[in-house]
């Protein structure tokens, strides 16, 4: 073999070494990325309306995520949302319900985000009035902020907040904490 052919077939090699390579870091997913919404195995009574950006890439992704911006800087990298609706039986209201991923340069603006969250002008309007809002709960193996979110004076819907890592996850469930617990835990996060 001469030497020119040696060296092209030497580099074809090393291109497709490398292309190879590429090809495997990409299958393992991006860091960048949010696991999916879920479709599937649903808690009795969701439905899935839409997972944005998924089925709408118009849209703007930091309009869902307002309650996360405070005190503390944060600089979301990837958002996801999912949008449900839950039928109430025996004739009660519908819900809709929300799963929000955000994922964040680290752990530390994770933390930061659900903080700025959890200190909305809401939240401590009502601590300051006496109500109990905040609870603990876990969710798939993750301590989690359980938050009874008061819409009106008679009407409240089960919100879970917790990060895995630089992912914060949000599921904003319905009045039924089981149901709401139910469609956290399908998360699988």
């Amino acid at each position: 073999m001469r030497p020119i052919e040696t060296i092209c077939v030497l580099s074809i090699s090393l291109l497709l070494a490398s292309i190879m390579g590429c090809l495997a870091e990409d299958s393992t997913g991006s860091l960048e990325g949010n696991p999916d919404i879920p479709k599937t195995m649903l808690p009795d009574g969701f439905e899935l309306l839409a997972a944005l950006p998924e089925m709408d890439s118009n849209v703007n992704m930091t309009d869902y995520i307002t309650e996360f911006y405070g005190e503390k800087e944060i600089k979301p990298i990837n958002i996801s949302v999912g949008i449900y609706q839950w039928e109430a039986k025996e004739g009660g209201q519908p819900y809709d319900a929300k799963v929000t991923y955000i994922r964040l340069p680290d752990q530390e603006q994770a933390l930061a985000a659900i903080n700025n969250f959890r200190s909305q002008e809401d939240y401590a309007d009502q601590i300051a009035r006496g109500l109990k809002i905040f609870g603990n709960a876990t969710i798939n193996d993750h301590d989690a902020l359980e938050i009874r979110h008061i819409q009106n004076s008679n009407s409240y819907k089960y919100i879970y907040l917790w990060n895995n890592l630089d992912l914060v996850v949000l599921v904003e469930g319905n009045n039924d904490k089981n149901q709401s617990l139910q469609l956290a835990s399908a998360t699988g996060l």
